[in-house]
């Protein structure tokens, strides 16, 4: 075998400009194939992250946007949207460990006669550790803020980034002329613009968070609020009560809302299982269109090893005519066709890392390549190679060895 791989190397250098076109074949298909898996696979990681962000065991309840013709029902049945009676009523199920909630605000945060408007959050006190964000200074909220209407906030943390000096903790603040203290600085939360918290739509590191209810202390004429709540979060105990604990709390919810749905029910187990789907789809779709690039790599190979079996038709009779039986020359040719493969198979490899990373650098898209996606593209590379030189290698084992030594 180590003689038959020396004699492929030197009859695939013979003609090197040949050899490297037929080798650019299989490096594109394999950097494609890899590429786009990697691609794909950096897409389900971030998506992935972005529902274990609100909670495996978790059931989310969220304000929607109604039509004008529900509004005026939801007001004459007098529904005020999610409340926290709504949190109080469901939190008695026995499967339910935990709810958080929180409600936007509308206010603009003053420093230094510059204005910038970061989300403002009024928050439950266990809405921290049902979203998984950590503080870094200081202290979270906790139930006496919330009790006693506590002046009090904490800063994401791109908020207190941007305040600076004025962003420490016991600092005072002025939203719309109201002084608020802060009490509390939270560790970074993981966001890319445009690409992550799709399901969340909030940069975590941009809000200021206070207490819950803080607006009913608060000017209406600034601040601009209604009794509903823009979201509730609860934890179930066990996982696999989820789907039966999203349907107690939607009939809750149609008795107590009178049959007006101005809420949604997300499920992000559910949310993952359709994510899997999806991506194994998409897989599959950019697999696809990959594997057409391989393919004509491999017709590649079919030509170059056609064009040496006509070339070394004369070749082929004198081996024949000093012992080599059809074995040996089909062997000898698939050996050449195997050389072939396996360096634009190596230089595929190092194509497809170079452009995840140009891609991750320029597009800001995450792209993760797998063992798996290697071992593919090369097992489906290999492959092609092999098919590919089959039939060259047949006709060149087959043929007459007296009509072989005749060519010239």
């Amino acid at each position: 075998m180590i003689n038959d791989i020396k004699q492929g190397i030197r009859s695939l250098l013979l003609q090197r400009l040949r050899t490297f076109l037929s080798a650019l074949g299989i490096f594109f298909g394999v950097a494609a194939l890899i590429a786009m898996l990697a691609i794909g696979e950096g897409a389900k990681q971030e998506t992935l992250r972005q529902i274990e962000q609100l909670g495996m065991n978790h059931i989310i309840l969220r304000q929607t946007d109604l039509t004008e013709a529900q509004q005026q029902e939801r007001q004459k049945q007098y529904v005020k949207g999610l409340t926290l009676m709504d949190a109080q009523i469901i939190s008695n199920l026995s499967c339910i460990s935990a709810n958080a909630c929180f409600k936007v605000l509308k206010g603009n945060l003053q420093i230094e006669n510059q204005a910038f408007t970061p989300e403002i959050l009024a928050v439950s006190p266990s809405f921290f550790e049902l979203k998984g964000l950590d503080i870094n200074r200081g202290r979270l909220l906790c139930p006496l803020d919330q009790q006693q209407k506590q002046h009090v906030c904490i800063l994401g943390y791109d908020v207190a980034k941007e305040l600076g000096k004025k962003g420490h903790v016991s600092q005072n603040i002025s939203i719309d002329h109201i002084s608020f203290k802060i009490v509390g600085i939270l560790d970074h939360k993981h966001w890319i613009p445009g690409k992550t918290n799709v399901m969340t739509s909030r940069n975590l590191n941009r809000i200021i968070y206070v207490p819950l209810g803080i607006d009913k202390t608060l000017p209406r004429k600034t601040w601009l609020h209604d009794d509903a709540l823009t979201e509730i979060a609860f934890q179930v105990k066990s996982n696999q009560d989820i789907n039966q604990t999203a349907k107690t709390i939607h009939h809750i919810l149609n008795h107590t809302h009178k049959g007006i749905e101005d809420y949604q029910v997300v499920i992000p187990q559910e949310l993952q299982h359709q994510a899997n789907r999806t991506q194994m789809t998409f897989n599959i779709v950019l697999g696809s269109v990959a594997a057409i690039s391989l393919l004509v790599g491999g017709i590649g190979i079919m030509n170059i090893m056609l064009a040496n079996v006509t070339e070394r038709t004369r070749e082929i009779g004198i081996r024949r005519a000093v012992g080599a039986n059809q074995y040996h020359i089909a062997k000898q040719f698939l050996v050449e066709s195997l050389l072939l493969t396996l360096s634009g198979v190596f230089l595929g490899i190092l194509g497809a890392l170079a452009l995840t990373e140009l891609i991750t650098y320029y597009a800001e898209w995450e792209s993760l390549i797998t063992l798996w996606s290697v071992l593919l593209a090369v097992s489906m590379a290999t492959l092609v190679g092999l098919c590919s030189a089959l039939y060259p290698a047949v006709k060149a084992a087959r043929m007459n060895p007296i009509n072989a030594l005749r060519h010239f």
